[in-house]
């Protein structure tokens, strides 16, 4: 494992800090005491947690845990001596703590007010479902994969390995690593949703068997086709998780307008700021403003 250096790995967890979560109350074995104040193994998980994914893997050997305890403690002594010089008394640095602070307790309110939201029981969601039966027919679909070459001597390479029998899914982990090469699970698509030619070969193919090259504007493809799907409607089981989700983002919603309105009316709010010039309208660009940029084509078409 690459040593990364101490100063590397303190500012990483200092930065991501404000997220940390909260400890379970067991401290664990004491892993050092710095100035008679102990160290332990509750503390360091904490630290741990507030880890960004990419310095994580310092921790996959003993070594790389000594080092990061040796950062911890790097870290406490530095802070102990930002609080010795009175650095979190200074104006600038005050003002950026309250402003964090702000922001972990309004996150956690937040929080707090989503989780609370009311559920829906699954009658009420067969309900909603049966109420609207159009919104969930859906035309002939197809469940594909798809590997994505420049070169049409490198998807002739890997289609010949995959109807030599290698199994398409470990095919798709070589590629990917550049030269403009694509590998994705494109999951179930509808006709009309992709470039013509890739969806001539994939309605046409027969499931389980590896298809190509099949030659886009975007290069030579390598196509698996795992399954047909007929048009009909969706049933309920496949469109319970979205409504779910959807009746849950209402309630969230409803709950954080309820409480903002209630607030309001207990609160005396007196807005003296008057904005200058017309107002904008709804859905209209305001003055010296960019405009928004255009939606990006799905990966993988």
């Amino acid at each position: 494992m690459r040593k990364m250096p101490v100063l590397f790995v303190i500012f990483a967890f200092v930065a991501s800090a404000c997220g940390g979560a909260p400890g379970n109350g067991k401290q664990g074995k004491t892993l050092a005491v710095v100035n008679g104040e102990p160290l332990t193994e509750a503390t360091l998980l904490k630290e741990v947690e507030n880890l960004p994914p990419y310095v994580r893997p310092i921790l996959e050997t003993a070594a790389g845990r000594a080092q990061f305890l040796e950062s911890v403690i790097t870290r406490d002594l530095l802070m102990r001596e930002a609080l010795r010089r009175g650095i979190d008394r200074r104006p600038d640095v005050a003002d950026r703590v309250a402003m964090a602070r702000k922001s972990i307790v309004l996150e956690a309110l937040l929080r707090d007010v989503a989780e609370k939201a009311p559920g829906l029981s699954d009658a009420a969601l067969r309900k909603l479902y049966d109420a609207n039966p159009a919104a969930y027919q859906v035309g002939e679909r197809v469940k594909v994969s798809h590997m994505l070459f420049r070169e049409k001597a490198r998807a002739l390479e890997m289609l010949g390995r995959a109807k030599a029998g290698e199994p398409f899914e470990a095919l798709m982990k070589e590629v990917g690593s550049g030269n403009g090469e694509v590998a994705a699970d494109l999951g179930e698509i509808e006709r009309g949703n992709f470039v013509k030619e890739f969806e001539a070969a994939a309605f046409a193919a027969a499931p389980g068997v590896a298809t190509g090259p099949v030659k886009t504007t975007y290069g030579y493809h390598v196509i698996k086709v795992y399954a047909k799907l007929p048009a009909g409607a969706r049933s309920f089981e496949e469109v319970k998780p979205k409504l779910l989700a959807e009746q849950r983002e209402q309630a969230q919603r409803g709950a954080f307008e309820g409480l903002i309105g209630d607030l309001r009316k207990q609160a005396t709010v007196r807005v003296l700021y008057k904005p200058e010039g017309p107002p904008v309208s709804p859905g209209t660009q305001a003055p010296g403003t960019a405009p928004a940029p255009p939606k990006a084509a799905p990966p993988g078409r």
